[in-house]
């Protein structure tokens, strides 16, 4: 203070009287002031806090953007680090255009304040309107993971759902139920299309998937889907199922389309809307039953892998098969139930009429089983075949490679096969490794370029090249004529044939030849009626049959034979009235013992047993050389077991007989074929050995 200079000193104590002076004055002015209280501390949540605030909010940043944006209520900060929150509401950044709140009563964050444990109405919302709901949660601060341990709830637009225990990853936008998984799907009008449960379930919104696991099983309707596991593709906007696939013993049953589907994997292909199913597709041992009519069981198809395409009508448009194929259609009015196997299978259809046509390849067993009791299928098998159906039953059925056909006893088989199962006709043509076309019964064994055959009834027509092979059969059921071998077969050659099957009827034409062992017969057109054993050959016949151990040859226009009768007979027309006969125009019969014999008519009368002749008749320019006699009449009749032959003549044409150097006439000449006897009009004629030989004289 003694350093302090006069000026200096006046100068302080100017400044001090003037700062009383002011004071007075505004306290003057104020006049008498009241006292401050001081503000009331706010209440305390929880003592042990050591600091607690009021509008707290905690942003974290990631990559130089905001992810997530934690605020609350009341914030409470613990000395070891722990963090306590009150009416907690954490926003989330989405990073697929979706913005995500997640909200609740309380939370609490551990020392290191990565996760927030969150208890009370713990609710997420998405900016999209997908809403989930639980009673407490963890949030990651990390991650931003939302994991619930308890039931939650969730809902977006017509999909809701529930579980036990639930992780939301919001950076890939994936909800995870862990057990009790329930998911439904419900139209505009609130009405539930599908309703799932499953063990655990994982709803992948940006991908819109909804996968299951552990014991699926879904409603839809009426329908029930069941498998192991599956999932579900959504509508963007998750309220609507446009395709389902179906792992692991999967089953459906019910729904319009069909009545069943069975697989180990299946898949379900529905329009853009989710209404309508458009496509199924089964992996491993797969069945599909579709409806029938009334209650009746309709379609089966069963393979390794099948594949199915429906209309807006529910009817099937397309259907394939692989491996291990089986179709089976249901019984239809007046058709029987048909089943088809094969290694594979390709059909179309319309919409309204359902599948029309179908093709199936490799081991193809076609299987008809008709009505009735102690009926038998018919079977047929091919390297492939083709059908055209009219709903449920089949109006063609084309057979190609190797075919064989079975129906009741008859066997048929060809490169080719058209089966006309409501006419019940088989058309076969076509040759291949496996020979031409053949049908085979108990009567016949038919081998032609082409066969045609009505199944009901046994008609069948041939032509081209036709070997027919004849069987013998019991005489009740049917025979082979009497003057062939017994027990033995015949074989036909000709260019066509005509099989009237029910009736054992056979008409051959084009050169039809008959052969068994050393006996044959000819004709342009044979008649063989296995019924009776009749047989008839026409147009330039010609015969070559073993008599008595001989062999005989017979020509004729005509060669019947009547096997009641036990008849042979060469028929051959008679010419005009005073026409010329030609030698060439008339029947013949020859051989060792017969000799030769011409006639208009011959007839050869057998035994009771083989071909033993009893009798043989001539009748009309009869002509016959026996040894060195040559005997012209109007008849002859020659008795076997006598060796007697018995010539008529008529008034102005007499018997005559040239033997050598003689000659004989009479109305009636009997003579013998071992002894030297004649009989001529009843009188007895000897003849001498010399008359026999030698020349004659002039």
């Amino acid at each position: 203070m003694t350093g302090m200079t006069r000026w200096q000193r006046r100068a302080r104590l100017g400044l001090a009287t003037f700062g009383i002076v002011f004071a007075i004055v505004v306290y003057a002015r104020i006049g008498e002031r009241e006292a401050v209280v001081p503000p009331a501390r706010p209440a305390r949540l929880d003592p042990r806090a050591i600091l607690e605030s009021a509008g707290a909010i905690l942003q974290q940043f990631r990559e130089a953007r905001q992810d997530y944006v934690v605020e609350a209520e009341r914030q409470l900060a613990y000395e070891d680090g722990s963090t306590k929150i009150v009416g907690v509401t954490i926003k989330v950044r989405g990073r697929a255009g979706r913005d995500f709140v997640v909200s609740g009563r309380e939370a609490q964050a551990g020392p290191d304040q990565k996760e927030l444990r969150i208890t009370g109405d713990v609710r997420l919302t998405a900016s999209d309107g997908f809403v989930m709901t639980a009673e407490r949660a963890s949030f990651d601060q990390e991650s931003a993971l939302l994991v619930a341990p308890g039931p939650i709830s969730f809902q977006k637009g017509g999909m809701s759902g529930s579980g036990i225990g639930m992780a939301y990853d919001q950076a890939n936008d994936i909800l995870s139920l862990m057990e009790q998984a329930h998911v439904e799907v419900k139209n505009e009008e609130g009405n539930t299309v599908t309703d799932f449960t499953a063990g655990s379930a994982t709803l992948a919104r940006q991908d819109d998937l909804l996968a299951l696991e552990g014991a699926v099983r879904a409603l839809r309707g009426e329908q029930v889907i069941e498998a192991d596991r599956g999932v579900a593709r959504l509508t963007a906007n998750e309220e609507a199922i446009t395709f389902i696939e179906l792992r692991g013993n999967a089953r459906v049953v019910g729904g319009g389309a069909f009545d069943s589907l069975s697989a180990r994997d299946i898949d379900l292909d529905y329009t853009d809307d989710g209404q309508v199913l458009e496509r199924v597709r089964l992996t491993g041992s797969g069945a599909i039953a579709l409806p029938g009519r009334d209650e009746e069981a309709g379609r089966q198809f069963l393979a390794d892998v099948l594949d199915l395409s429906f209309a807006p009508d529910a009817s099937v448009t397309r259907a394939t098969g692989r491996r291990n194929v089986r179709v089976d259609l249901p019984a239809a009015p007046d058709a029987p139930a048909r089943s088809i196997t094969a290694r594979d299978f390709d059909a179309t259809g319309e919409p309204g009429k359902g599948l029309t046509s179908a093709r199936f390849t490799e081991n193809v067993e076609y299987r008809e089983q008709p009505t009735g009791r102690g009926a038998t299928a018919k079977i047929a098998r091919s390297r492939a075949m083709r059908l055209t159906l009219a709903g449920d039953a089949v109006t063609t059925a084309a057979f190609t490679g190797s075919v064989r056909f079975e129906d009741q006893g008859l066997e048929a088989s060809g490169a080719g096969a058209e089966y006309d199962p409501l006419g019940g006709t088989l058309h076969l043509s076509g040759s291949d490794a496996g020979g031409g076309p053949r049908v085979s019964d108990d009567r016949v064994t038919v081998e032609a370029e082409t066969i045609d055959v009505t199944l009901q009834g046994r008609r069948m027509t041939a032509s081209g090249n036709v070997k027919t092979t004849l069987r013998p059969r019991a005489a009740q059921d049917g025979k082979l004529p009497g003057l062939l071998e017994p027990g033995a077969a015949a074989t036909v050659n000709a260019g066509t044939l005509d099989y009237q099957g029910a009736d054992g009827k056979a008409i051959f034409s084009g050169r039809a030849t008959l052969v068994q062992g050393m006996q044959a017969i000819r004709g342009n057109v044979m008649t063989l009626d296995q019924a009776t054993g009749d047989l008839i050959a026409s147009g330039a016949s010609t015969s070559t049959l073993v008599f008595d151990a001989d062999q005989a040859i017979g020509r004729a226009a005509e060669i019947r034979y009547d096997d009641s009768a036990r008849r042979i007979t060469y028929n051959s027309p008679v010419g005009p009235p005073g026409a010329p006969v030609l030698p060439a125009s008339l029947s013949q019969l020859s051989g060792p013992t017969l000799g030769d014999l011409r006639a208009n008519r011959i007839e050869v009368i057998l035994g009771a047993d083989g071909n033993r002749v009893e009798r043989l008749e001539a009748h009309t320019t009869v002509t016959i050389l026996v040894d060195t006699r040559t005997a012209t009449g109007d008849g002859l009749t020659y008795y076997a077991d006598e060796e007697r032959y018995v010539m008529t003549g008529l008034p102005m044409a007499p018997v005559k007989i040239i033997e050598s150097c003689r000659e004989t006439t009479g109305r009636t000449v009997t003579f013998f074929r071992s002894a030297d006897r004649v009989v001529v009009d009843g009188n007895e004629e000897t003849r001498t050995q010399s008359t026999r030989g030698g020349p004659c004289p002039q």
